[in-house]
């Protein structure tokens, strides 16, 4: 069965499996990095919020031998144990006096969002692109956000320079940054210690908010980077690892930025998953000018 067949076809067995008191849609969603999703969503009667559900993995499942009814089954009983039963108030969502304060950066390679960036407010940051989202308060949503987007902006009847002050403002105040050994991430996520002596030798950071959500958006914080440079007390490289953290890498004799930049390309490409990507480019924060310039990208 071809992929639009079998989202139709999908869709009317979700249907038959909900019920008839259940509307199930289909969307196509534009994600990070030229990514288009499709998304299945079941909304019950008393509610207006559900998860949207990203069919691509069942299509895959469909490919190797699964039956649409069994899919069908899959993506019904997901939907029973993530949805809420109830109606939420988004009415405040009309009003950017009720946005203003939950409103917050967020970095995305410029050249790979063009189709993204003529539907959303951005402003250019070397080669990347700063676009702007409202931070759910809900713990049902988890780190969940609304992308803010030009009707969004027309409807708010604000100007570009409110939401860009306002979210500057909330970025740092809703998830402030933290600056981590390496040795220390490597110990958390993957139990690995690290002898002091190793980690003298590779003096590296990972730079990222509190969360760990979205972090790669420190960078454009006000004072963080001269924060990190006092730390360093040096010059400092910084690597683009996902749209969620960066490396940081004080400016030393053995690392050269066209190296750097290999190595970033190959995380990249063996590692992160294409919606997380940031860039490819090397960038170098300039201690005594207080200036972040991008010193080896495919570009130079």
């Amino acid at each position: 069965m071809e992929y639009q067949n079998f989202l139709e076809t999908i869709r009317d067995s979700v249907q038959k499996k909900a019920g008839g008191c259940c509307n199930v849609r289909l969307a196509s969603v534009l994600k990070n990095n030229r990514n288009c999703v499709d998304t299945i969503t079941i909304l019950n009667g008393n509610s207006n919020v559900a998860p949207a559900i990203c069919l691509d993995p069942y299509y895959r499942q469909y490919q190797r031998g699964f039956s649409i009814d069994e899919l069908a089954e899959q993506i019904v009983e997901f939907h029973r144990c993530h949805a809420k039963d109830e109606r939420y108030d988004l009415s405040f969502y009309t009003d950017f006096e009720q946005v203003r304060k939950r409103v917050v950066c967020r970095l995305v390679n410029y050249a790979k969002n063009r189709e993204l960036l003529g539907q959303v407010p951005h402003r250019k940051f070397l080669d990347l692109a700063v676009v702007y989202y409202y931070k759910m308060d809900d713990d049902t949503f988890g780190d969940a956000g609304i992308l803010v987007k030009n009707d969004h902006m027309e409807m708010w009847d604000a100007d570009f320079e409110e939401l860009n002050d306002a979210a500057m403002s909330n970025t740092a105040r809703l998830m402030p940054y933290a600056c981590i050994y390496i040795a220390d991430v490597l110990r958390d996520m993957m139990g690995i210690q690290i002898e002091e002596s190793c980690t003298d030798q590779i003096p590296m950071y990972v730079l990222t908010n509190a969360e760990k959500s979205f972090g790669a958006a420190v960078i454009l914080y006000p004072t963080v980077l001269e924060a990190v440079a006092e730390r360093l007390k040096s010059d400092f490289f910084i690597l683009p690892s996902s749209v969620h953290e960066c490396m940081i890498v004080p400016v030393m004799e053995d690392f050269k930025p066209k190296e750097l930049r290999k190595i970033v390309c190959e995380i990249n490409e063996e590692c992160v998953a294409e919606e997380e990507i940031l860039g490819d480019s090397v960038y170098r924060y300039f201690r005594e000018e207080k200036r972040l310039a991008a010193v080896a990208s495919e570009a130079a």
